[in-house]
C-alpha cells in the first residue's frame, strides 16, 4: 500500500470513529505528521492505531482510555519508536542545494543531448559544459533558496500584514551573486569547457539523485 493510500485508508476509518475518539486520535495524526518520523512508516503506524481505535470503540472502550489518556505523551512514544529523517542543517544543507541543482542540469543535458540525437542532430555543441556555468548554477541555487526562505520565514510585525518579500536579503544575495558572476567572467578564460555526451549526463544524474537520497536523505532513528 503506498503512502497516498494509507492516508486515503485513514481519513475513511475515521469517518467511522466517534467525535470524542476522532478527536484524541487527530492529535495524534498531527504531532506524528508534524515530526521527523520516516513518512511511510509513520503513515503504516497511524493506519495500525486507527484500526486499533476502532476495534476498542466496538468493544465499548474509549481510544483515551485504550492509549494512556495523553494523546500528545502517546504520540511522543510512537515518533520515538520509528526511524526519523536526519535533519540537513549548516554546511551539508548548502552543499545539498548546490547537489539538488547540479543533478537537474545533468537531467535537462541527458535529455537534451538524447533529444537532438534522435531528431538526427550533432549533439556536440549541446553538450558543452563550461566550468563557469556549473559554478554559478551551484551558487545561484543557494541564492536562490536563501532568498526564498528568509523571505518566509520573515516575522511580521504586524499580524495583520500581509508577508511580504525581504527587499533587503534580495539585494545582499543579489550582490553576491552579481560579485560570482564577475569573478567568474574574468576568469572564463582560464575556465575549462566540458563536452560531456548525454549518456555520461544520464549516469551523472543518477549519481546526484541516489546522492540525496541515501547521504542527505539517510534515515536516523
Amino acid at each position: 500500500m503506498t503512502t497516498r493510500q494509507m492516508i486515503q485508508e485513514n481519513n475513511r476509518l475515521r469517518e467511522q470513529m466517534t467525535p470524542a475518539n476522532r478527536d484524541f486520535y487527530e492529535d495524534i495524526v498531527v504531532y506524528v505528521r508534524d515530526s521527523r518520523v520516516d513518512r511511510p512508516q509513520g503513515e503504516q503506524r497511524l493506519l495500525e492505531l486507527a484500526k486499533d481505535v476502532l476495534d476498542a470503540q466496538k468493544k465499548g472502550q474509549s481510544a483515551s482510555k485504550l492509549l494512556g489518556g495523553d494523546a500528545e505523551s502517546y504520540a511522543r512514544s510512537v515518533v520515538e519508536s520509528l526511524p526519523s529523517v536526519k535533519p540537513i542543517e549548516g554546511t551539508a544543507y548548502y552543499i545539498m542545494i548546490a547537489w539538488t541543482a547540479l543533478t537537474i542540469l545533468f537531467l535537462v543535458e541527458a535529455v537534451i543531448g538524447y533529444g537532438a540525437q534522435l531528431a538526427g542532430y550533432s549533439g556536440s555543441p549541446l553538450n558543452r559544459i563550461s566550468l563557469l556555468a556549473i559554478i554559478l548554477i551551484a551558487v545561484g541555487s543557494i541564492v536562490i533558496m536563501e532568498v526564498l526562505m528568509k523571505s518566509l520565514s520573515k516575522p511580521q510585525e504586524n499580524e495583520n500584514k500581509k508577508p511580504g518579500i525581504n527587499l533587503k536579503a534580495i539585494g545582499i544575495y543579489l550582490i553576491v551573486m552579481v560579485v560570482v558572476m564577475v569573478i567568474g567572467f574574468s576568469l572564463r578564460s582560464m575556465l575549462p569547457v566540458f563536452t560531456v555526451p548525454p549518456g555520461l549526463s544520464l549516469v551523472l544524474c543518477i549519481i546526484g539523485i541516489l546522492g540525496i537520497r541515501f547521504i542527505f536523505l539517510r534515515k536516523s532513528r
